[in-house]
């Protein structure tokens, strides 16, 4: 059985995010930002010239470039502004430690496992507290879990959640308006009955949107999009609104005092139009431009280049005539130079890949994608004798818009430089979840990214035999069995190694064509101290300082 928790997105929301123009690691969703940004960034929050400065003169307060937040609502993050915002508005029970490659207590101070995976305890933090004095609690967090699971809030991070007991009632038939396998006994015990076994849960919850909420902040929705209640390291100074700039100050009452006095998160339409402020010492931390990535590292270093765990395919339908032969598939992917896609389209932004997982996932450094991934024409048009003449055709199907249109088209000359005879069909975007869902197309463009670092996100969700988002036609009972005994078992080193051993069997059949994995690249001024970027695409700023000058 595939694993809820396995699925990062739906399919449409997944492909979505890889549709957008080729900025950074391509993979962008919703909105993005329409006006200029405010390049001043002592300027007041709604441009009211009356309006007293949030800080004071020598405050320390960190300048960020950010795209365009869509929403501050933490049950509606997509966006990778709205996902920066929300770290450091709020503080779920576990996060991600990039320097030590674990998930670490965050909210909770400790958790225990029992019943061979499927019961998690946690014991908070004793003492925390909202950003208005309301305490954080079990049921605060029980509240903001159920809240996303409700069926009539279709949030997209419903999905998390989809191995608690109760899930079903609540958000597919909508009977329950509590899931059932969430309890709190006491004010800081937090437990969770899963369905199913899966030890890397507490990693599910280094979400962004799986935090706790006071009951009271939400019933003004309004208000609450505007000035949310958080009980992260920062605070909403000013009510934001769309266009504007995210301005947060410092929390005192969060585990620990922040050494910043605030962030003013400053909205751009892309990487571009931030690069020039942030050389002219305007910004203390942005992203680099494809187009500055020497000159960034040259002048301001390297530590803001991570991996990003996201992946670009294409799926070839091995249930379709087109893609049985697995010969055929192998010669597909020997036929495709990776590394000039990277280079020429992306520009720096995506590397070859090394499997199905991408690179910066803990315990993947290993490259397998070696034997099926490597370039030779000569290889591929060598398996292509043994496959009929008549069989030598492929349909390639993809969203419309670029670098996917350039993706398709150079993917399809060096297919028909083998002797392919390849059809490339696009298809606006709502159309093509539509064929996705119907399973009938041959070769396919599809994206994945994980929002948490858990191997299982693109092993389960793309290659179980039972899960909704496989559309490859790819069945193995092997690797169904590998998956499920992964997920329950209690040491992390073996767990590992059986994810690992799940990849490496789905790779010889080759239902897939591994295009690339993606990297971020960001920049900060050298008064900058303390921030760490991860795999995930942000930081958290509780730990950052600036400098004195």
């Amino acid at each position: 059985m595939t694993t809820g928790t396995g699925r990062v997105l739906s399919g449409a929301l997944v492909v979505a995010l890889l549709a957008a123009g080729c900025t950074g690691p391509d993979t962008v969703s919703g909105p993005r930002a329409t006006a200029t940004a405010t390049t001043d960034p002592d300027s007041t929050v709604a441009g009211d010239p009356t309006q007293a400065p949030v800080f004071d003169e020598d405050d320390a307060v960190l300048n960020v470039a950010i795209p365009e937040p869509a929403t501050l609502d933490p049950m509606r993050l997509q966006d990778p502004g709205s996902v920066l915002v929300a770290r450091q508005l709020f503080e779920g029970l576990t996060r991600w430690d990039q320097t030590q490659e674990r998930v670490q207590p965050a909210a909770a101070q400790r958790w225990t496992v029992s019943d061979g995976g499927r019961t998690f305890a946690f014991r908070l933090r004793e003492g925390m507290s909202f950003h208005d004095g309301t305490p954080v609690t079990a049921q605060t967090f029980k509240f903001a879990f159920e809240r996303i699971a409700a069926k009539g809030n279709a949030s997209d991070l419903a999905y998390t959640l989809e191995l608690v007991d109760g899930f079903a009632a609540v958000n597919q038939s909508g009977t329950s308006q509590r899931l059932a396998g969430i309890s709190a006994p006491d004010p800081l015990t937090l437990v969770f009955r899963l369905s199913e076994p899966f030890y890397d849960f507490p990693a599910v919850l280094t979400h962004p949107g799986l935090v706790p909420l006071p009951p009271a902040a939400v019933r003004d929705v309004d208000e609450f999009l505007a000035s949310p209640t958080g009980n992260g390291p920062f605070q909403i100074a000013e009510p934001w609104s769309p266009g504007q700039p995210v301005i947060l100050r410092s929390f005192p009452g969060f585990i620990q005092t922040p050494e910043l006095d605030g962030i003013r998160l400053l909205p751009y339409p892309d990487a571009a139009a931030s690069w020039l402020p942030f050389v002219r010492g305007d910004l203390d931390v942005a992203e680099v431009p494809a187009g500055q990535l020497e000159e960034a590292q040259e002048r301001f270093g390297e530590e803001g280049f991570q991996p990003f765990l996201a992946g670009y395919y294409y799926g070839l339908n091995i249930a379709s005539p087109a893609m049985k032969d697995r010969r055929l598939r192998i010669a597909l992917n020997r036929a495709i130079d990776r590394s000039a896609i990277a280079q020429t389209i992306y520009k720096g932004s995506m590397e070859p890949p090394r499997g199905i997982v991408p690179i910066g996932m803990p315990g993947f450094q290993e490259n397998f994608c070696l034997p099926l991934c490597r370039y030779s024409p000569d290889a591929a048009r060598s398996l292509l004798e043994d496959v009929p003449e008549k069989k030598r055709k492929v349909t390639l199907e993809y969203t419309q818009g670029e670098p996917h249109g350039e993706v398709a088209r150079f993917v399809k000359r060096d297919l028909e430089a083998v002797g392919m005879t390849v059809r490339v069909k696009s298809y606006p975007f709502p159309e093509y979840l539509k064929r996705l869902q119907k399973n009938d197309q041959e070769m396919y463009r599809y994206g994945w990214i994980a929002e948490y670092p858990v191997a299982d996100v693109f092993l389960s969700a793309l290659f179980a035999s039972d899960s909704p988002d496989n559309h490859s036609g790819f069945r193995s009972s092997k690797v169904d069995s590998l998956l499920a005994e992964a997920h329950a078992e209690r040491s992390e080193g073996r767990r590992e190694q059986l994810y690992i051993q799940a990849e490496k069997a789905i790779l010889k059949d080759a239902p897939l064509i591994p295009i690339g994995s993606f990297v971020t690249h960001w920049a900060t001024q050298s008064d900058v101290q303390g921030i760490q970027f991860d795999v995930t695409g942000g930081f958290d700023a509780a730990e950052v300082a600036l400098a004195e000058e």
